[in-house]
């Protein structure tokens, strides 16, 4: 996002651990080329290596959160429509998410933190009123009970994702957004801005 990139910020947050009774720190920023896996690497279905080749760093962004040095995930987000009409893109798309399994990691939440993050972007970068879509996202069908039930997004309509693949559309209106936001904040703590 290379006109917003550098108004992207980190974050130290709070994760728990099944292992520890203490609050932990996990640190969500921008992701670099070389923290990108490939598909098929460990822990990874994804291959994020092609999307961050193929991104428009004018009006995306991959974000991941770590904990101890170690990526626990990763998520892609535009803002569009690109170019900005008025200075002010229109809505924020989820393009891609992806989190290690919770077997294969010490510590939660990862994927709340990942799209607080990107929504938090889009509070600050469009301009929508409050009863409007802010954000949106295609789920895989297997994820569809998860933005659903624990997420809170709006379902709207099943479609076509990818050859052989159908998910089903989400959305959240910036209101909604905010109460996201706000949800995981009181649940977790506030993110603590770092460089």
């Amino acid at each position: 996002m290379s006109e917003t990139e550098k108004a992207l910020h980190s974050y130290r947050v709070n994760v728990s651990s099944g292992n520890f009774s203490g609050i932990l720190n996990a640190y969500l920023e921008p992701a670099l080329e070389k923290d990108m896996p490939f598909r098929g690497s460990h822990n990874w279905s994804c291959n994020w290596y092609n999307l961050w080749q193929k991104a428009d760093f004018n009006c995306e962004a991959i974000i991941k959160l770590s904990y101890e040095g170690r990526i626990l995930g990763l998520v892609k987000f535009g803002l569009y429509p690109y170019p900005f009409h008025g200075n002010s893109p229109e809505y924020l798309e989820i393009l891609n998410i992806e989190c290690i399994s919770r077997s294969k990691r010490q510590i939660n939440p990862v994927g709340f933190w990942l799209l607080w993050y990107s929504i938090k972007v889009g509070l600050d970068y469009c301009e929508v009123e409050s009863d409007e879509t802010l954000v949106q996202l295609d789920s895989l069908e297997n994820a569809i009970p998860y933005y659903r039930d624990k997420v809170k997004m709006e379902g709207l309509i099943w479609k076509h994702i990818a050859p052989g693949e159908e998910g089903y559309a989400f959305r959240f209106t910036k209101e909604k957004a905010k109460q996201f936001c706000s949800r995981i904040e009181r649940e977790y703590g506030m993110p603590i801005p770092f460089n």
